[in-house]
């Protein structure tokens, strides 16, 4: 028999085992016999151990979590089927209706998306602030504010957010304060040393690494997991046994993977801004390594290297942007982030795709930008790829 933990979420500390198969098994049961019904009814009341229903946690996704709260050195982690599932479920778990929600104007699409179109007809306010404009924020905490969701780094101009000051300000405010960590994972950057009260990965990226494996994951304080637990159960956002036993499959190689991605990228950055400096098609590149990074001492503070993301924009708008990235030969024309393989993608026509011109431009994204998420090739094969695109 399976033993069931007292929660239904991975706790930090339950992954080690002293023997054993190196690999873990896999099971996909939806449903498991008992042979009383004293014993089914006890281990669906979390009084015996057993597993009762995959919807309520199982073997594979509690270890990826409590791999996952090892490395936040949180309480625990809850799992969801998609970092979307995770990222709405905090909005859903910790406001309600006729509340208010405080969120960075420098997010996701997707988190956009749910800011405009969700949560304003489900009655919760929300105001939106610039987490690098001084007293924006003191703005949005005007009045009770129930959650400050930032992003740090952001996506796509890696924008370091100073998040001490953040947690700071919303702590008096009586708020919590979440944080979207994907670009940049543990133990690069670790975001409840440092105030934060949820950290939240689309474990699709970086965690994963292999783009084999779609999820999501919320790393905090076993008060606030319970309640997100008790939203992932009701609506059915459980992270699948399959892509949790390859997510916890990838973590093994995670600060290998992260730490090669960096040191490419860093490597990429300075060869990128030295062809801006040149007179090249370059004529801004975002990465917070470089010292000329609006926020590269917020970087060294928070990061434990620079991170795998950058962005460069080129000269021409979008056509030219276009003739440069069809050229790629190594860097992979997709979406997505965090795997092994360099992938490059325009913001104009994807994570930004539903945002005006005008909201575009107040965030810094210009028609000309090409987001790189940087893999763990070969360097001299990526910088030679990047030459013959931007040369040719």
């Amino acid at each position: 028999m399976i033993q069931r933990s007292a929660r239904s979420y991975g706790c930090r500390g339950e992954a080690v085992s002293p023997g054993g198969p190196l690999a873990p098994d896999l099971t996909r049961a939806t449903t498991f016999a008992y042979e009383t019904a004293e014993r089914l009814r006890a281990v669906g009341a979390g009084e015996a151990t057993g597993e009762f229903y995959p919807r309520y946690g199982h073997p594979a996704g509690r270890l990826f979590e409590s791999l996952v709260a090892e490395l936040e050195g949180a309480d625990g982690a809850v799992s969801f089927s998609s970092g979307m599932a995770a990222l709405f479920a905090v909005f859903c778990t910790f406001a309600r209706a006729g509340e208010a929600v405080a969120i960075s104007r420098y997010v996701y699409g997707g988190v956009e998306a749910i800011a405009v179109k969700d949560l304003p007809r489900f009655g919760i306010e929300v105001r939106r602030f610039d987490p690098f404009k001084p007293g924006d924020l003191d703005r949005a905490l005007a009045g009770p504010v129930r959650l400050v969701h930032i992003e740090t780094p952001t996506n796509p101009l890696s924008r370091v957010v100073d998040l001490e000051a953040v947690a700071r300000r919303v702590r008096q405010a009586g708020a919590l304060v979440s944080v979207d960590a994907t670009f940049v994972p543990p133990p690069l950057q670790r975001p409840l040393s440092h105030g934060a009260d949820l950290v939240v990965h689309s474990a699709t990226k970086v965690l994963g690494g292999h783009s084999d494996a779609l999820g999501g994951v919320v790393s905090g304080r076993h008060e606030l997991l319970e309640q997100l637990e008790g939203f992932r159960r009701r609506t059915g956002a459980i992270l699948g046994p399959d892509a949790a036993w390859l997510l916890a499959r990838s973590l093994a190689t995670l600060e290998l993977r992260a730490r090669q991605a960096s040191d490419n990228a860093l490597r990429l950055a300075v060869f990128l801004d030295g062809l801006r400096e040149r007179g090249s098609k370059v004529v801004r590149v975002h990465y917070p390594g470089l010292p000329h990074h609006p926020d590269h001492e917020a970087a060294r503070r928070y990061l434990d290297g620079f991170g795998f993301m950058m962005a460069i924009e080129v000269a021409g708008g979008l056509p030219e942007a276009i003739r440069v990235y069809d050229r790629f030969r190594v860097a992979a024309r997709a979406v997505s982030l965090g795997g092994v393989h360099t992938l490059a993608s325009l913001p104009l026509q994807t994570s930004h795709a539903m945002l005006t011109q005008e909201e575009r431009r107040e965030a810094g994204i210009a028609d000309g930008l090409i987001r790189l998420s940087i893999g763990i090739e070969r360097y001299e094969d990526l910088e030679n790829d990047l030459r013959e695109a931007l040369e040719a």
